[in-house]
């Protein structure tokens, strides 16, 4: 069963988004988190801009739970952060993004 989470909060401000996050562990809360997703790497991630940051979001939440870089999840995390702990963020990401669409 993959990892729960939620999303609590969104908020933009000028060159970032930021969304609060809580893991869930059989319901419960078990971590907040605060993620920054930047305007440069939503940029990166969807070039022509097609894809809703929320969702965007949500794949960054999604990689970041699967990855052995992020266990557990630091309380705050930058959209940058993936690539400088795992040369195959970005495509993972990207993926996932991908995997996402509607």
């Amino acid at each position: 069963m993959s990892a729960q989470y939620e999303f609590t909060a969104e908020e933009e401000s000028s060159g970032y988004w930021l969304y609060g996050v809580q893991t869930l562990d059989q319901g419960m809360v078990a971590g907040r988190h605060q993620i920054r997703l930047a305007w440069a790497d939503y940029d990166l991630w969807v070039p022509d801009g097609s894809i809703e940051p929320a969702r965007v979001a949500d794949a960054l939440v999604r990689y970041l739970l699967a990855s052995e870089y992020f266990q557990p999840i630091p309380a705050k995390v930058d959209s940058s952060h993936p690539r400088r702990m795992d040369q195959n963020a970005d495509k993972a990401i990207m993926a996932l993004i991908r995997s996402n669409e509607h």
